[in-house]
């Protein structure tokens, strides 16, 4: 009678543990619940450990997980387990340094030993955004520090051997820091593009180090665009600079006509030789006056306004290529920068 007793007893235990192990992390953690609002602490801390043990895509999610970890220290403090219930509460000051226990909820006894697990932790976590673009002289990547408790921290933007690039803080921190980098190392040169880390180092009452958190950061850069240099003024806007030159051919016949007839003409009429050299210099004077009006109708002429508009013109569009290279040359300088940040993971952690 006392075997078969026995028997039935260990299947029952059988199936309850067949029974607990079919349950998803999120029942097992509804489990636990039930069994601290019973005063079950012994089954409540089975069930919890059990649910945060789970791994995979069933796994509880962050926001379950501080629960079920508030839930255990709890749990484990009235069960005379005070070192197991700190231990609790630090991880959940890992997971989100922000988090407090719901005083609706938990007694004073927890809520203050919580407390004391925050005084006593120093940690910190970033929030970073996963894209930034910094694309002009007031753009920066925004980032948002939050820490368990007052203590010291450093804050730097580390190239991918390590070498330091920047330091962006060095100081205390106490619930929360905003950060501002704009993407420029120590000398206010911009980043190139490359793998770099975002650390934090937060330091204990000696100085040590005695926690980090890393932000992987991949940057691109690419300089800035340039302007295209303004075309070349067209052809149909310049005016004719010169007239149009002529053969100039009757010109020399008309001077020649007049020159032989100022030479001739007074022989023909009177016949006498007076005044011959006085007739052949006038005529001569005439024909290089032909000659002259000759060469000069063959030239074109300057015109003065239409070559001081074209001039002008010229000018005009010579100062618009000008500016544009200065532009060019500015814009050259300046970068923009495509930031990706990963997941903070921490490092050098107890």
């Amino acid at each position: 009678m006392r075997r078969a007793a026995a028997l039935i007893l260990l299947a029952l235990a059988c199936a309850l543990t067949a029974s607990a192990r079919a349950q998803t992390p999120q029942q097992q953690l509804e489990t636990a619940t039930r069994a601290y609002g019973n005063l079950d602490y012994d089954a409540a801390a089975a069930a919890l450990r059990a649910a945060l043990a789970q791994t995979g895509p069933q796994a509880l999610s962050d926001r379950d997980r501080v629960r079920a970890l508030t839930y255990l220290g709890a749990t484990e403090l009235y069960r005379n387990n005070r070192d197991s219930a700190l231990a609790a509460f630090r991880r959940i000051l890992r997971i989100d340094p922000r988090s407090r226990p719901d005083e609706l909820v938990f007694p004073p006894e927890v809520t203050g030993l919580f407390q004391e697990a925050r005084l006593d932790t120093r940690i910190v976590t970033v929030a970073a955004p996963p894209v930034t673009r910094i694309q002009a002289a007031g753009d920066r990547m925004v980032l948002w520090l939050y820490a368990t408790s007052y203590h010291q921290i450093d804050v730097a933007v580390l190239r991918g051997n390590g070498v330091p690039l920047r330091l962006l803080y060095q100081g205390s921190i106490g619930d929360s820091l905003q950060l501002l980098w704009d993407g420029q190392d120590s000398t206010r040169s911009p980043a190139g593009t490359g793998a770099y880390v975002l650390r934090v180092d937060s330091r204990g009452s000696d100085g040590r180090v005695v926690r980090s958190v890393e932000v992987p950061l991949d940057i691109q850069q690419s300089p800035g665009d340039t302007l295209p240099l303004p075309p070349a003024p067209a052809d149909s806007l310049f005016r004719p600079e010169h007239t149009t030159p002529n053969s100039g051919v009757r010109a020399l016949a008309s001077g020649l006509l007049v020159a032989g007839a100022a030479a001739a003409l007074p022989s023909l009429i009177s016949g006498k030789s007076d005044g011959m050299s006085a007739r052949f210099l006038v005529s001569g004077v005439l024909g290089v006056s032909a000659i002259v009006g000759f060469r000069l109708q063959r030239q074109p002429q300057l015109i003065p306004e239409n070559a001081a508009a074209n001039q002008a013109l010229r000018l005009a569009w010579q100062r618009r290529v000008d500016e544009v290279h200065r532009d060019n040359e500015t814009r050259r300088q300046q970068f923009r920068l495509l930031v990706h940040a990963g997941t903070p993971r921490a490092v050098n952690a107890p």
